[in-house]
């Protein structure tokens, strides 16, 4: 009997444990990515290690409210992007890994919270450093199987 994955469970993000592996699984494509291995090269000489309790933290407090995250995840893009500078493209290639890797992992109202929040994240972290729009990154509700993204959002975060 194949063991199902907690996504085919219909297992939810609950918990730390379950950020910090959603986070893992999801870096460990992003440094490797083509698109986003150049922005992500200071992440990957450093290493993921020294990052994971803060992008914990951050996405906790996105997704339950936690309130542990204190810096600025804007400061921190601003500095990849003085490095090497974001497009569009970048942010699209992020989300399509964020949303394929929660997709893999999880199920419910948290992990569909995962995704709308990314969407909102991009969207705004786009603006503000690239200093034009993209309502393309804006999903205001998941994609279910089968189904397009909603996109009529479009006053972001």
């Amino acid at each position: 009997m194949s063991q199902l994955t907690t996504a085919e469970a219909g297992v939810d993000l609950v918990d730390r444990a379950d950020v910090e592996a959603l986070l893992r699984r999801f870096y460990g494509r992003a440094l490797d990515d083509e698109v986003l291995a150049e922005p992500f090269a200071g992440l990957r000489a450093t290493g993921l290690e020294a990052h994971v309790p803060t992008m914990c933290d951050f996405w906790e407090t996105v997704l339950f409210r936690a309130g542990l995250y204190r810096g600025s995840a804007l400061q921190a893009h601003r500095e990849i992007h003085r490095r090497a500078p974001l497009s569009d493209r970048h942010f699209r290639r992020w989300l399509t890994l964020w949303h394929n890797t929660v997709d893999e992992m999880y199920r419910g109202p948290a992990a569909d919270r995962a995704k709308v929040q990314a969407g909102r994240i991009a969207w705004a972290m786009h603006r503000r450093l690239t200093g034009a729009d993209a309502p393309e990154l804006l999903v205001t509700q998941p994609a279910r199987a089968g189904q397009a993204p909603d996109r009529t959002g479009s006053d972001g975060p």
